[in-house]
């Protein structure tokens, strides 16, 4: 089983979005995925995929040991599966190190298991379980300093995936924000995935995680660069 986690030090940067769309496309290569929503951003996994009205348990339930894993896992679609956030205001702030821990008890019958984070800096994330790291940021100045820290808390997980969302390319050449070039140079990382500015990613629904076509190249070399 692999552990991949996603986080970022930016909100409304699309970190959820694209970690749908990454569960989705390892789930089309016949993989079992389990996706773990442990953020406490407005728009929960539940809500992109229409099924938040459907939840009976929750991941804190599962942590907490209120229920079993089979009891509150969501079948979303063939080989993609949900552990829920709650729906409860304040119920994830309970996470804990100790209960993240727990999180690895029940899920040994899936392929992967992609975790939906706040920030890879959040404290309670144990990443001596954790496969790969996915940062996400834009190419504002601060990712520098952002995209460096994050590489520094995760590198004990053996592999570190930089995705830059929302790219500014006009602002880039312009020189008010970075090119993809110098935050490589700045950061001593490669960028994996490049996904440019576009006003239909902002308001995505939810046909457009099962679309092939929607960031087709762009998730695919995020899931190339994970070497699962």
């Amino acid at each position: 089983m692999s552990v991949i986690i996603t986080g970022s030090q930016k909100n409304k940067i699309g970190k959820t979005i694209i970690t749908i769309k990454t569960a989705v496309e390892l789930s089309r290569s016949g993989r079992k995925v389990l996706m773990v929503d442990l953020s406490s951003g407005k728009v929960k996994i539940s809500e992109y995929l229409n099924v938040n009205e459907d939840i009976i348990y929750d991941v804190m339930d599962v942590l907490q040991k209120t229920c079993s894993m089979e009891q509150a896992v969501m079948e979303i679609k063939e080989n993609l599966y949900l552990l829920p956030s709650p729906r409860i205001p304040g119920k994830i702030d309970e996470l804990n190190r100790e209960l993240f821990i727990n999180l690895f008890e029940g899920t040994e019958n899936f392929d992967d298991v992609i975790i939906d984070a706040d920030s890879l800096t959040s404290w309670y994330i144990d990443f001596s379980r954790i496969d790969a790291a996915i940062t996400i940021n834009n190419n504002d100045f601060s990712c520098v300093k952002e995209i460096s820290s994050d590489r520094a808390i995760s590198s004990k997980a053996s592999n570190f995936v930089v995705v830059i969302n929302k790219f500014n390319k006009k602002e880039a050449k312009k020189g008010r924000m970075m090119k993809s070039a110098d935050i490589e140079k700045l950061t001593n990382t490669t960028i994996s995935s490049l996904i440019e500015e576009n006003a239909n990613y902002s308001a995505f629904r939810h046909e457009m995680f099962f679309d092939e076509n929607v960031l087709k190249t762009e998730i695919k070399h995020i899931v190339k660069k994970l070497n699962l």
